[in-house]
Formats: C-alpha cells, sequence, structure tokens
C-alpha cells in the first residue's frame, strides 16, 4: 500500500507542477497552450475606443466603461481573448522630448494597461496587446522615427517597452504582444534585393495593394524594428509571446509563391544575430475581395496550406467583409481548420469593415464552451488564481479516489 501511496503523490506533484507550469499561455509546435491543454483564442479586436488614446496621460478614465463593456460581452458570450491596440503612431503615448527620443512609457500608461489586464483576466479573458500600426502612417507621427533612426527606436526600448514588461509580465491575463499592425501598408513593395534575400519584397505584386499610405518603408528598417522589439521583450521576459499582425498570409508564408518576410532567420539578420529576434506565432488578416474570398485566404484553406511551423492566428476578419460567411461560419471555420484563434473586427463598428457587436456576439457564441482537443482545442479557458487552484484540487480528489479504489480492490 505504500508503493500505491507513493506512486499517487508522484502523479499528483507531476501533473500539478505541468498544470502549473503553463499556466500562461505558451506555444507547443503549431498549437497554443494553457493549464496543459491546446486552446483557442475566441475573440475580437476592440481595437480602441480613442484611437491611440486609451491608455495614459489621464484618458483611461473615459475610455474604461466602454472597454469594461467589450469585456463583458466578450465573457457573457463565451470569448475568451481580446485583441487591444496601444501607441497607434505615437500621438499619446510614449512620452517623447524635443529631439525625437522617448523618455518613458508616458504618464499612467503602465497603471493603465495593467488595470485592463487585472479587469480581462477577472473574466478569464486574455489581453493581445499591438503596439504599433503602420496600417494608417504619416510623414509627420512619431512613430516615423522610429522605424529611421535606431537610437530613437532604441530611446523606446530602453525606457518604456521594457519598464512596461516588466510590470505586466507577472499577469496570467496577458497573452500576446504584438509589435506592430499591418507593416505591409507603409512597406516598400516589388522591391528586388539580389545581395539579401530576407529584404526582397518582390513576391508582393501591383496588384496585391500593399503599401496603400505610400511611406515606401524598406522592409530592413520592419525588420530591425520588429525583431529588436521582440528581442527586447524576450529578454525581459522568457515567457512571452510575439507576432505581427501581417495584412495577409502573403507576407508570412514561403508556400504559394510568396516569401515569409518575418522568419527567424531574417529578423535576426537584421537585428544583429540577437535570439530572442523572433516572432512565436503568425497572425493573419482577411476580409473578401469583391465579396469573395480568394483561393488561398484563410477562410478557404486549413492553416497547415501556408507550411507554418507555428500557431496561426485569424488576426482580422468580419461577417461585413467576409466572402457570404456568417460570423458564426467564420469562427467555426478557424476552429475545425488547424487555426489557434480567431479574432472579428471590430468592437466598437468604426469603419466599412466592421461589424456590429451584436453580428461578433453570434460568432462568440458558436464556439462557447468548446473543447475538442482534435480540433481547435479549449474556449473556456480559465485563468484566475482561485479557479486554477480550485481545478487542481479536483485533481487531487481525483487521484485520492483513483488510489482507494485500487487499494480496496487489492
Amino acid at each position: 500500500m505504500a508503493k500505491l501511496i507513493d506512486f499517487f503523490c508522484f502523479l499528483l506533484l507531476n501533473y500539478s507542477g505541468k498544470i502549473q507550469g503553463q499556466k500562461y499561455l505558451s506555444v507547443n509546435g503549431t498549437n497554443l497552450m494553457l493549464n496543459g491543454e491546446k486552446v483557442f483564442l475566441s475573440g475580437m479586436n476592440q481595437a480602441w475606443y480613442k484611437y491611440g488614446s486609451d491608455f495614459g496621460n489621464k484618458s483611461y478614465i473615459n475610455s474604461k466603461p466602454h472597454l469594461i463593456h467589450t469585456l463583458d460581452a466578450l465573457k457573457e458570450n463565451g470569448g475568451n481573448s481580446i485583441r487591444m491596440w496601444v501607441h497607434t503612431s505615437g500621438g499619446n503615448t510614449p512620452a517623447f522630448n524635443a529631439t525625437g527620443h522617448v523618455t518613458g512609457p508616458g504618464p499612467n500608461t503602465t497603471r493603465d494597461l495593467l488595470d485592463f489586464v487585472r479587469e480581462a483576466q477577472s473574466r478569464n479573458i486574455l489581453v493581445t496587446f499591438s503596439l504599433w500600426n503602420a496600417a494608417a502612417l504619416s510623414s509627420g507621427s512619431p512613430l516615423m522615427g522610429l522605424l529611421k533612426d535606431e537610437s530613437i527606436l532604441q530611446s523606446y526600448i530602453t525606457n518604456a517597452l521594457v519598464p512596461i514588461v516588466r510590470a505586466l509580465k507577472p499577469q496570467r491575463g496577458l497573452a500576446i504582444w504584438e509589435i506592430i499592425n499591418e507593416p505591409e501598408g507603409s512597406m516598400l513593395m516589388e522591391k528586388e534585393d539580389k545581395t539579401e534575400p530576407c529584404f526582397d519584397t518582390s513576391t508582393i505584386h501591383l496588384l496585391d495593394f500593399a503599401d496603400w499610405t505610400k511611406q515606401s518603408i524598406p522592409l530592413k528598417n520592419f525588420l530591425r524594428f520588429i525583431g529588436l522589439q521582440a528581442s527586447a521583450i524576450h529578454s525581459e521576459d522568457t515567457k512571452a509571446l510575439v507576432t505581427v499582425g501581417s495584412w495577409t498570409y502573403k507576407s508570412i508564408t514561403n508556400a504559394l509563391d510568396r516569401r515569409n518576410f518575418y522568419s527567424d532567420h531574417c529578423l535576426q539578420l537584421a537585428s544583429d544575430g540577437q535570439q530572442g529576434a523572433h516572432l512565436d506565432l503568425y497572425q493573419i488578416h482577411t476580409y473578401d475581395t469583391l465579396f469573395i474570398y480568394l483561393p488561398h485566404d484563410p477562410f478557404m484553406v486549413n492553416a497547415d496550406v501556408y507550411k507554418l511551423n507555428k500557431p496561426v492566428i485569424i488576426g482580422e476578419f468580419s461577417q461585413k467583409k467576409g466572402g457570404m460567411m456568417t460570423s458564426p461560419e467564420q469562427f467555426t471555420w478557424a476552429y475545425n481548420h488547424g487555426y489557434s484563434g480567431a479574432w472579428s473586427w471590430s468592437a466598437i463598428d468604426s469603419d466599412s469593415a466592421a461589424d456590429t457587436l451584436a453580428v461578433q456576439e453570434t460568432g462568440l457564441r458558436s464556439l462557447k464552451d468548446k473543447n475538442d482537443q482534435s480540433k481547435g482545442g479549449r474556449v473556456n479557458i480559465i485563468i484566475q488564481e482561485k479557479e486554477v487552484t480550485k481545478t487542481l484540487l479536483y485533481i487531487a480528489f481525483g487521484y485520492i479516489a483513483l488510489t482507494l479504489d485500487i487499494i480496496f480492490c487489492l
């Protein structure tokens, strides 16, 4: 009997350690993991209430009621994640001096971000913070300085990014750091580079309609911008997950006659070989073209068509621009076809592609309480500390009951 008790203790400690070791979102191959099992991030983009001004400089007090309304809607309809934008172009945060260098996160920024993550965590919702936005970049924005002047970029990393990451890294509600949204919107395209393939954008064609802001920033600049920030995040928080919000699949895959701009090799090459300069997962945005999805868009293919060795999230989509698919059909497709998450656009219904909150709620409900480990995985996640402790107690009692059954049978 003593041997059986020892065996029970070994199993309990081993499993409990495994669960506690995965209490933060993590990656295993092409899957996202949490609490020892595969999970699917079912949620929506906020993405802002006041563009670029939801956190810091006394702005959060006005935005918070609206952000909490979205979190409550997510919880009520079975969602588990939200994508939230932070600096965008740098007009409100971080803090800049007269030379354009960053001096800090900005007044109250870290406090506000921390409060939002805790509010989300209390509802079992994971937060992805998208730091910057290149989809609406203008020549006079502070973000331009970070993309073109490495000393300004380094000042942001040292004085703002690292302190923010340090403050937020204990929070279980923090899921992913997204360095920048849709860099392809301001990227110099159709540029062949015969000396360094990593900086070649010739696989993006005129009719792909990239660089819509006409800022035409070289890919090399974006890779260094992304790579150095990713490296700093990974250095400060070794468990952190980092991604980029890609405008389509066309810039993240080596399949389908395209090229993965953001491979580990290319990010590290542009970042002086820093090993932390890598993405942990990929994110694709997709909207229809003339009321149809194109043949290789995410809602037309399984995720493995892109031949990526990391999880893939469909980070933006809508029923309004959904190729005649309903929101529930889109969420269900993503869950059943190898993707690790789906975030609809967007909670404030602010543009021609955005769905109403009510429409997005129908999509969320289609996956409510799902847990098929052969498909997308668990949706009804638990990240509240007290709930995880309760789960471990249930496991412990289960093992005790099993052990007693064995003892009495013998």
